[in-house]
């Protein structure tokens, strides 16, 4: 099924502990099921998932946020500055505020490593995740003097300059995939580089680069899998693979024709194994409940 170009939503918003953030979301909110919540990555939007809201929300109450430091959502460090440890009780107070006791959780690049520190600390509020696109530590081919080069830009020319660049240099060297995207991918990378200021570019940034490997705690994720991973995303790769060894309850689909966006590179595949995983765990939880109609 084809995914319409990326556009700009007009967010809700909400307070949380004195700071506001911002969120779309699609379907039922009556709906006793419980939702599923998109988390994009580092310099990500929640229009990210722009094009695929609607049709997961045919079926389930689907969320996507603006982390701390991106989007519309609060710019400033929290008391924990930007780091990984600000970013989950975000997410904690996040769902407090919406009524949300329990989730399914979609974590992308970044925001799956985000996800995975969520679900170590907080395995009562999930039902699912899914790690799409992301590792359990650093993958060894992200540079960090390229982004250190970069925060310097941004601190010196602002976020809208660095942008430019990022763009100029991306224009000589662009995949066939991204290629295939046209002006749109473009559009919004402006959108979502210039949201974010010098300063949260780098608070994530380096809690990022700075973050320890979690390898050694996936065999304690209880919660059922779904490691999804663009075949020609070399950075993710390896990630997907120790996912893939160390977690108990874990499924792993490789998309062809699909880089590191693989919910716009190939939607129909990317669909087919989200809708397959979520269906099997309603399934399972069916199975588990003695009294399915409460």
């Amino acid at each position: 099924m084809p995914v319409s170009g990326i556009d700009e939503s007009e967010p809700n918003r909400i307070e949380v502990d004195g700071d506001e953030f911002a969120w779309i979301e699609a379907g039922d909110v009556s709906s006793s099921e419980p939702p599923l919540v998109l988390v994009h990555g580092f310099t990500g939007h929640r229009d990210d998932f722009i094009g695929v809201l609607p049709e997961l929300g045919r079926e389930r109450r689907t969320i996507a946020l603006d982390l701390r430091g991106h989007g519309d959502s609060v710019s400033k460090p929290g008391d924990c500055g930007f780091s990984f440890e600000q970013m989950v009780s975000d997410a904690v107070g996040f769902l407090d505020r919406l009524g949300i006791d329990r989730c399914d959780l979609l974590g992308h690049s970044m925001g799956g490593m985000l996800t995975l520190r969520f679900a170590l600390a907080h395995p009562e509020r999930i039902r699912s995740l899914i790690f799409m696109c992301t590792a359990p530590e650093l993958p060894e081919s992200l540079s960090r003097a390229g982004f250190e080069a970069g925060a310097s830009i941004a601190a010196e020319r602002g976020m809208a300059g660095l942008q430019a660049l990022m763009e100029k240099a991306g224009r000589r060297d662009c995949s066939p995939t991204i290629a295939g995207w046209g002006e749109r991918y473009w559009t919004h990378h402006r959108r979502r580089l210039r949201a974010m200021t010098p300063e949260s570019f780098r608070g994530i940034g380096e809690a990022f680069f700075d973050s320890e490997s979690l390898v050694d705690r996936l065999p304690g994720i209880a919660a059922p899998t779904l490691v999804l991973v663009g075949e020609q995303d070399s950075d993710f790769l390896p990630g997907a693979d120790l996912f893939e060894k160390h977690i108990p309850s874990v499924k792993r689909v490789t998309l062809p024709d699909a880089e590191h966006h693989p919910h716009q590179e190939n939607p129909e595949a990317w669909f087919d194994a989200i809708e397959g995983h979520l269906g099997a765990v309603r399934e399972q939880t069916l199975g588990d409940d003695p009294d399915p109609q409460r």
